[in-house]
């Protein structure tokens, strides 16, 4: 009996190992699109293209609103404002990219679209400061630095190849 089953679980093994399923179970919910959204990739809110990190830019909108609100102190209605002007920015930088990846684009191409999103976050920066008081953008400033000083941390923490 024991035989037996050690030949059905051998049998079970090779077949998943045939089909290209073994270890592979995590992937299958994102591959099949089952998310909780209705989006295809399996994890929440995420934007087209899916993955961690990629945020619809409604979403993004709202998350940069909530970390900037942390430092600056808005007046009635400058939310609903600075929304449409991160959702703006949001929606050029994900047309960008439609579907390419960072990893998989020449030194080239990463240039290019270095230079492309520093031109939309220069110009949503604009945009946003004129929507602020001079304390405002006092308190927009210090949030700048705090992002860049929390950015340099992050590569600092990063192991080196």
């Amino acid at each position: 009996m024991y035989r037996l089953g050690l030949m059905v679980v051998a049998a079970w093994l090779i077949v998943l190992a045939g089909c290209g399923r073994f270890g592979q179970s995590n992937n299958q919910s994102n591959e099949q699109g089952n998310s909780q959204n209705g989006r295809p990739g399996g994890m929440g809110n995420f934007g087209p293209g899916g993955g961690p990190g990629q945020f619809s830019p409604e979403d993004m909108a709202r998350r940069q609103i909530e970390m900037i609100g942390e430092f600056v102190t808005f007046t009635e209605g400058q939310e609903e404002k600075l929304m449409e002007v991160f959702k703006k920015s949001g929606e050029k930088m994900t047309e960008m990219r439609q579907g390419k990846s960072f990893r998989d684009m020449s030194d080239e191409e990463r240039q290019e679209m270095r230079s492309k999103m520093e031109t939309i976050n220069a110009e949503r920066d604009k945009e946003i400061k004129a929507l602020l008081s001079e304390e405002q953008q006092k308190q927009y400033e210090d949030y700048l630095k705090e992002m860049q000083q929390r950015r340099s941390e992050r590569m600092q923490q990063r192991p080196q190849n």
